[in-house]
């Protein structure tokens, strides 16, 4: 015999569900299967079933139920022959003596306890959690009313959620993320603020080389937080995402995630030296005067270099623009500077023209010119390379193409090196700002601030003059 709570409420005998009567009697019935072998008080049936507005002698009513589940368990014994599951009166209440192993809500605990049970392997924690996640068809006591009901599905799901975190961090450290992108993207539709979930998805999607759109889930998430909640990623999402940033390998940001619910952040003054991508600076969160001050200034000349109109003599080409990047470099190199950057401006334009007639196409070719263009005006990065000109490749999915081509279009070249992951994470934290995926859609007195908080994490400063950070 099987008792099933997960869902519907149900009673299997033989390979046969059976009728478990009215929903009144389906929970009378899963009040004592939730608490199998221990008593349970006639006060808290009546509670559990009829919750404040029981009938007008809820103890008959009761009898009558119990009565009737008695009937239901002899018949479930019969074609097996086997000895019913007894409903016993017990000086404390009622007791169903039946076997824990015999209910799904017994056994996903039971299972549960295995996987997270720090003495066993990884690889048996992981199919322990999976054969528990295995017996979920739906939330507890799916159909019952009542108070009791919806506080046992809400717990219950919350036990499942979890359990999920729990089996994907196993099975990333397992080196299989293709399993955690299978399971994973319906559950994070269905509780699209849990953010373990948005994390690990992350996670997976950087350990099977598809950065560009861990990135791109990040902003959505983002933004979703914001919208919902007036709130940032937590610790979790922040440690995933810069691990994406960073181009750190699989198990690295699975550690990483995995630490950030249970470890403290560290010290400001205990950071490392090494290059790393900053959590959200306070700089952002206050909004501070500079911001506002900064909010304004910069529209009409950016509109005017984004207007470029091409010569409709001379149709697009990727080898067009090789040639103009390769000129502006010639030029820089023989001193020319002002030429030098007049050149990079149309090479540039017609990158952003190629880009936007097909992204798909026209973006990968390109990419190590952009970012040879960058390094040229101070602009480098704390990822690895193949993860830039995999971002760079991908203008559909992230926001590097777009922010690249303003970083370019305006001339600024910076005396000290800022790090362009980081300069385009701190865009994205600013407040109210999207992820942009067209040099129109950036702006540019925030991709500033952006800039300037770059330089003093990197460089260790603390200015907010944006303009010392350029070559004189």
């Amino acid at each position: 015999m099987e008792f099933r709570m997960f869902g519907q409420v149900e009673v299997r005998s033989e390979g046969r569900s059976l009728d478990v009567g009215t929903p009144r009697q389906q929970a009378v019935l899963a009040a004592l299967v939730v608490d199998a072998r221990r008593p349970v008080a006639i006060g808290t049936l009546i509670d559990r079933v009829w919750d404040h507005a029981p009938p007008a002698d809820p103890r008959a009513v009761l009898y009558s139920h119990l009565s009737r589940i008695r009937r239901l368990l002899e018949q479930a014994a019969a074609p097996a022959g086997a000895t019913a599951v007894r409903v016993e009166r017990r000086h404390a209440g009622y007791v169903l003596d039946v076997d824990p192993e015999s209910v799904d809500l017994h056994r996903f605990r039971r299972l549960v306890d295995q996987g997270e049970d720090p003495r066993r392997d990884d690889e048996d924690r992981a199919a322990a959690l999976a054969e528990a996640l295995g017996l979920w068809r739906g939330s507890p006591l799916a159909g019952l009313p009542g108070e009791w009901a919806a506080q046992v599905r809400d717990s219950w799901d919350r036990r499942r959620l979890d359990a999920v975190v729990q089996w994907a961090r196993l099975e990333l450290r397992l080196g299989r993320p293709g399993s955690v992108l299978t399971a994973l993207p319906d559950l994070a539709a269905e509780h699209p603020l849990v953010e373990p979930l948005e994390a690990l998805l992350m996670s997976a999607l950087h350990a099977t080389g598809r950065g560009a759109e861990a990135l791109d889930r990040y902003t959505a998430v983002r933004q979703r937080l914001a919208d919902e909640l007036g709130a940032d990623p937590g610790p979790e999402l922040r440690a995933a995402h810069q691990a994406v940033l960073r181009g750190e390998p699989q198990n690295s940001a699975v550690s990483a995630t995995h630490r950030a619910d249970d470890e403290p952040s560290a010290p400001e003054d205990s950071a490392p030296e090494t290059p790393h991508v900053p959590e959200a600076p306070g700089w952002l969160r206050r909004r501070t005067v500079l911001v506002a001050l900064i909010a304004v200034g910069l529209l009409a000349s950016i509109g005017s270099v984004l207007a470029f109109q091409r010569d409709e003599d001379t149709p697009p080409s990727v080898e067009r623009a090789h040639e103009l990047f390769a000129t502006a470099r010639e030029l820089d190199q023989e001193g020319r500077g002002e030429d030098a950057r007049a050149a990079l401006v149309d090479a540039v334009r017609l990158y952003g023209e190629l880009v936007e007639l097909d992204p798909e196409r026209n973006a990968p070719p390109l990419a190590p010119a952009i970012i040879e263009a960058l390094r040229t005006a101070g602009v480098d990065f704390s990822v690895t390379r193949d993860v830039l000109l995999t971002w760079l490749a991908n203008p559909a999915f992230t926001p590097y193409p777009a922010i690249s081509q303003v970083l370019l279009l305006q001339g600024w070249r910076f005396t000290d090196p800022v790090f362009l992951d980081v300069i385009v994470w701190n865009y994205e934290q600013a407040p109210g700002m999207t992820s942009p995926r067209a040099a129109a859609d950036v702006e540019p007195e925030v991709l500033k601030t952006a800039v300037v908080a770059g330089s003093n994490s990197r460089h260790g400063t603390s200015g907010t003059d944006f303009e010392r950070l350029l070559e004189s």
